[in-house]
């Protein structure tokens, strides 16, 4: 799984599986004993074929490994010391004068299903801002047998069942869209990856390891101060201009290449979302956070106590700005 910022790093998990689906001729006078073998890659395998037929001319096994050819016997063992060809399609055949029928193997080559990860234990997101979170499964086949689920603790938040024709081991990943809120801080996120390989087989179940969600925002109480900061560097220096719900009590200044915006003695009237847009003629850049007012309690005393960490922001126009940052202060 990898969580990432849009435009920002990624996390990768990688698994692999072989999962092949065959046929069978029911009019053919052939038994298979096993029918259906579902066996790791790199392991051995053996198989029998017997023949009810009164009459015959030869029995034997076609396959990339293990192939016997015809032979004049009741039965025939397909023998694979180590199995290491994926796609390998085993055929038990008996021929009677111009006829000849067959019955096919059904065969499922695996490996250990694993999903591996280098990314950070925790991820530190804002709030009502879209990250991408990735599930990377690489090598696999067939895709129709795999199912990712996506956790949010214990809770299923995400689930995808891949889909793809093909035979042959593909990449795949599961894409999930997360909006955090502040209810979604300190929890967990989770991809697991799930592979069926039927009842002769093992479930195969992964699990990425877990991403710690710490969720910033700003959050003040009834009748506190707070302070908006914003912040940029540019030649020529930048303009402001703000967007929020227009109340009484907020005061908006500019000096010295920063723009100040102050809520005081806050109320409901101020929850909500500020835009701060900074440019110049070179181009345009803006940056939102969102304010909660909550509670009552005594107002906060001290002087432009700033947090720069929850909300920076390095512009990709660099003939705008070199940085820009709202700040979140009170007072």
């Amino acid at each position: 799984m990898k969580a990432r910022h849009v435009g920002n790093k990624s996390r990768l998990y990688n698994m692999s599986l072989y999962f092949y689906v065959t046929g069978e001729d029911a009019s053919c006078a052939i038994e298979l004993t096993p029918p259906r073998v579902v066996v790791k890659y790199g392991d051995p395998v053996s198989v029998k074929c017997t023949t009810s037929a009164e009459e015959f001319d030869g029995l034997g096994w076609e396959a990339s490994e293990g192939g016997t050819g015809l032979k004049e016997e009741r039965y025939v063992m397909l023998t694979v010391q180590s199995v290491a060809e994926w796609d390998n399609n085993p055929m038990c055949f008996i021929t009677s004068g111009t006829n000849q029928c067959s019955t096919r193997l059904g065969l499922v080559i695996y490996k250990n299903i694993s999903i591996s990860s280098s990314i950070e234990s925790s991820e530190e997101m804002r709030e009502n801002e879209e990250y991408i979170l990735t599930c990377s499964i690489l090598n696999i086949a067939p895709v129709q047998n795999l199912t990712v689920r996506w956790y949010q603790g214990n809770q299923i938040i995400y689930s995808e069942n891949l889909t793809n024709s093909t035979k042959k081991p593909t990449n795949q990943t599961s894409i999930f869209r997360f909006t955090p809120t502040r209810q979604d801080d300190r929890t967990t996120i989770r991809c697991e990856a799930h592979m069926d390989l039927g009842p002769e087989g093992p479930q195969f179940n992964a699990s990425s390891r877990e991403l710690s969600i710490g969720v910033k925002y700003s959050e003040v109480e009834v009748g506190e101060v707070l302070g908006l900061k914003c912040s940029s560097v540019g030649n020529p220096r930048p303009n402001y201009s703000w967007i929020y719900y227009r109340t009484h009590n907020v005061n908006e200044r500019t000096e010295d290449g920063i723009s100040r915006l102050i809520i005081n003695n806050a109320n409901g009237f101020n929850i909500g979302s500020y835009t701060c847009h900074a440019w110049n003629e070179k181009g345009n850049v803006s940056k939102t956070v969102r304010v909660t007012v909550k509670g009552r309690s005594n107002t906060m005393k001290g002087t432009d106590a700033c947090n720069t960490q929850n909300i920076s922001k390095q512009s990709n126009n660099d003939l705008l700005v070199t940085m820009f940052y709202i700040a979140i202060c009170r007072t």
